[in-house]
């Protein structure tokens, strides 16, 4: 797929205009030029030709990232890689060549090396590397203390922690509750193989109990059978409300009836007690099991979750009396959100006190949150949405600009690296204060980084410029789709701010991709139906494509679901068949309940936000289609039937 595009051409332009070389320096273009042909060289191992041109480059911006190039693929010259962490300390790639460095001399045990040049860091790998440093330069006991807490983590760990635990288990330090200790947290952590690795180093007696361990880890529901183990084996209790709490994930209601039938007959740590009644609760609170609110009534150490699941098992029920019962018991700083005061008022008016309710719904009417639009629907208000662009100036922007980490950005920018652009970019904010976060975001909204932008007033803690955090980026391609799939655009909008921000680049974890984070085997699926040629994965980096195939894709979920975008938005999260399954059994639900009592943290935020962009992006584009009652119908047992009004493309 070409990647250059005429923004970038427009980008490089407006860039050597604005970044002024130092007199000496040849012009930026030419340097762009002899950058990229140096890398060429570099790739083809033509290190005469990459030093002739990498002298003349030393003024440039990238040459900290040309020159890092070369040295990550000699990390045995120790003065050169030296020189350039005194020559560009503060650069991003000063760091990363560390790193490499630092790998390298942990990969050859130059202990001493590597002691000289180590600093604190995150990364496992060189923590490991530096325990190791530490034990063979004098320290065993700091060195065994770290490998202790690694092995404890029970987490499968980088290569380089190998040789640690090779000295762990040739010192004293080793012993029968360590081991046990690193085989139980593997399995507390769902990762079987640690444990099993772990397993021979136990002493022969305590083999068939590890092995039981296994098992019952793996076939929770045969903690209910008979067996001595219940009374002969020490970690009985542990074991008992590990399998239960593995259980109630397929099998709440059994594990329940297994807990309360046996739980006497073990030894419990209270804490060990509280968190398995806690996870037991919580899990018929997932199922909307009837017995749900009583057990998290009972407990008797609550936190927010708790307390939380406690308000949405009573609105499962439309149980008012119980909902405000509920409430009341939130701590201070939960009432006072916009989602509990919105429930706040919902109950008050379902328990009779409409004048008390709407005085709420009047206050929350005047907030940009997704419950403050649900309380202006309510009042037939138009919803709020506090637009105070933020104050920077011309002369502020340009000043930032011409610091050097944005000058590194800009250059990325302007040769097309924009993933390399962005990490700088991230690396360039760090430790910014509020006001510099602001003109940050004011610069790259300039240079048409949408992502970049939200993200950087994020940080800021600042948002109310709904220009800045609303962009209308690809809008004529957003418009034709939404008109192809018979769409309300601003759906569309709702979904890409959500799913990517606006990054025609994104890529997850998952595999999803480009705008809409469309995933390939999805993509795929769409291009046969549509009886177009499939041009690979990288294709959904292109934002007609994206857009077309995403909009395509939520069309879809909306016909299975008969035009409810309640239930299509909860889908393009969490998958048809998962929202299939939380339909209600009996009882027909509002769709505000629905929502709420989603099992999923992360789909119950998702839908609130993508609803709640929706209906932003709405008044952005003067239209008036959409509104938060046909957004969120009435949710019936089963299948949802008829199809919502005012879904296909709005009128102006």
């Amino acid at each position: 797929m070409q990647r250059i595009s005429k923004f970038f051409m427009v980008f490089s332009l407006l860039i050597s205009s604005l970044c002024q070389a130092k007199a000496t320096e040849r012009p930026l273009t030419d340097m762009r030029k002899d950058f990229l042909l140096a890398e060429q060289y570099l790739n083809e191992n033509r290190e005469p030709d990459y030093f002739n041109l990498e002298n003349a480059l030393k003024n440039y911006p990238l040459y900290p990232y040309l020159h890092y190039q070369w040295l990550k693929k000699h990390l045995d010259d120790d003065s050169s890689i030296s020189q350039f962490l005194a020559d560009f300390p503060q650069s991003r790639y000063a760091h990363l060549l560390l790193q490499k460095w630092l790998q390298q001399l942990g990969q050859t045990q130059q202990w001493l090396k590597f002691m000289a040049a180590y600093k604190n860091t995150d990364d496992p790998e060189l923590q490991c590397y530096n325990a190791q440093a530490q034990f063979q330069t004098g320290r065993p006991d700091t060195a065994l203390d770290s490998a202790r807490q690694f092995w404890l983590s029970g987490k499968s760990l980088p290569n380089a922690c190998d040789n640690l635990f090779t000295i762990l288990k040739g010192s004293s330090y080793l012993n029968r509750d360590l081991i046990w200790g690193r085989f139980q947290a593997a399995l507390l952590q769902n990762n079987p193989t640690v444990a099993i690795n772990v397993m021979p180093l136990l002493p022969a007696e305590d083999q068939p109990a590890a092995e039981l361990w296994l098992k019952l880890h793996r076939q929770p529901n045969l903690v209910k059978e008979p067996g001595d183990w219940k009374l002969s084996l020490p970690q009985a209790g542990q074991l008992f409300a590990h399998t239960i709490m593995r259980w109630l994930k397929s099998d709440p209601t059994a594990a329940l009836q297994t807990w309360e039938a046996e739980k006497s007959h073990f030894t419990l740590t209270d804490a060990l007690f509280a968190d398995t009644e806690k996870q037991l609760a919580l899990a018929l609170a997932f199922k909307h099991d009837e017995q749900a609110y009583q057990r998290l009534s009972q407990l008797t150490a609550k936190d927010s979750s708790t307390r939380e699941w406690r308000v949405r098992t009573a609105l499962y029920q439309q149980n008012w009396p119980q909902v405000q019962d509920a409430l009341n018991a939130l701590s201070g700083e939960e009432k006072i959100q916009d989602k509990w005061q919105y429930w706040q008022a919902r109950a008050l008016l379902n328990n009779g006190d409409a004048e008390k309710a709407n005085s709420i719904f009047q206050q929350l009417a005047k907030n940009r949150s997704f419950y403050g639009f649900l309380a202006a629907d309510r009042l037939q208000q138009t919803i709020n949405l506090a637009d105070h662009p933020v104050n920077v100036s011309t002369e502020e922007i340009s000043n930032l600009q011409q610091q050097d980490r944005f000058q590194v950005v800009a250059e990325l920018l302007a040769i097309n690296r924009k993933p390399e652009a962005q990490k700088q970019w991230w690396f360039a904010v760090t430790g910014m204060d509020k006001h510099n976060l602001t003109i940050a975001a004011k610069l790259a909204q300039q240079w048409q980084l949408p992502a970049i932008a939200i993200f950087s007033i994020a940080k800021a803690n600042d948002w109310d410029d709904i220009d800045l955090r609303f962009p209308l980026y690809y809008a004529e391609r957003i418009q034709n789709s939404a008109a192809e799939q018979q769409l309300d655009p601003a759906l569309i909008f709702g979904l890409i701010r959500q799913e990517s921000a606006f990054d025609e680049l994104a890529d997850s974890s998952a595999g999803a991709k480009g705008l809409m984070q469309v995933m390939p085997k999805t993509a795929e699926q769409i291009a046969q139906d549509l009886q177009q040629p499939w041009s690979g994965e990288t294709s959904l980096f292109n934002p007609d494509l994206n857009i077309k195939y995403g909009s395509y894709y939520y069309k879809k979920l909306l016909n299975q679901f008969n035009g409810y975008p309640l239930l299509a938005t909860a889908a393009y999260n969490a998958g048809a068949n998962r929202v299939k399954r939380w339909l209600p059994e009996r009882n027909t639900l509002p769709g505000d309940i629905w929502m709420e009592t989603i099992p999923y943290k992360e789909t119950r935020g998702y839908v609130a936000s993508v609803l709640q962009y929706a209906l932003i992006y709405q008044q952005r584009l003067q239209k008036q289609g959409l509104k938060p009652s046909l957004l969120l119908p009435e949710i019936k047992p089963g299948k949802p039937q008829g199809v919502s009004n005012g879904l296909k493309k709005a009128e102006s």
